[in-house]
């Protein structure tokens, strides 16, 4: 007899007649099994085998060793289930009592280091001569009282700085003076008032240098 060639793997086998009846027959079946098989990536398929079944994060689930719980066992299953979930609220509330307390004491520690860091502080500016300044005014060197320089090496040299200023003032005045020619004549071609600047004050130390050369 002639026997047929076999036919290559790429071409499609015919149907067998059950597998053509349960196609027909089961057509959810057969779109499930496409959907399943679909690829691309833009159809996520889950497959559900009962539609009513609850699933185990749900709270209507219950497994199948607890169908048999009757009677006083259920009483006795509720019962711990109620002083769990009384425990787990008492250890919240614990838990939230220790943070409360850590960060209370936690504050409390940082006033009180807030505290006696400012003591330290004012107790190292009392040691400290040149920070402390102890029994000065404000404005050192003179007198807001009696509007008086001080008779001090400080109130000297506060003096001569303040009368270092009026001089300023006076060469300022003068150079615009002689800039603007003011006090010259021009039909007479003769300064008729006359510019004069004031001798520059001289440092204390210097008149005490002074003093000494004398003596």
């Amino acid at each position: 007899c002639l026997q047929h060639p076999p036919s290559p793997p790429w071409r499609m086998q015919p149907r067998t007649r059950s597998e053509r009846f349960a196609a027909v027959s089961h057509k959810d079946a057969l779109e499930k099994g496409r959907l399943r098989h679909r690829s691309g990536g833009f159809f996520r398929y889950e497959d559900v085998p009962d539609l009513i079944a609850a699933t185990k994060t749900s709270p209507a689930f219950l497994p199948r060793r607890d169908w048999m719980t009757a009677g006083p066992a259920c009483e006795e299953l509720n019962y711990a289930e109620r002083e769990r979930a009384k425990w787990l609220r008492d250890e919240k509330t614990e838990a939230r009592r220790a943070q409360n307390f850590a960060r209370e004491e936690h504050r409390l520690r940082a006033m009180e280091a807030n505290e006696q860091a400012a003591i330290e502080r004012a107790k190292r500016l009392q040691q400290d001569p040149m920070v402390g300044r102890k029994n000065l005014s404000g404005q050192h060197g003179f007198n807001l009282i009696s509007q008086q320089y001080e008779h001090s090496p400080a109130g000297q040299h506060l003096k001569h700085h303040d009368d270092m200023i009026r001089y300023k003032a006076k060469v300022r005045s003068a150079h615009l003076a002689v800039r603007s020619h003011l006090g010259f004549n021009p039909i007479l071609g003769e300064q008729s008032y006359p510019i004069s600047l004031p001798p520059p004050p001289r440092p204390p130390w210097a008149q005490d240098a002074d003093d000494d050369t004398r003596s």
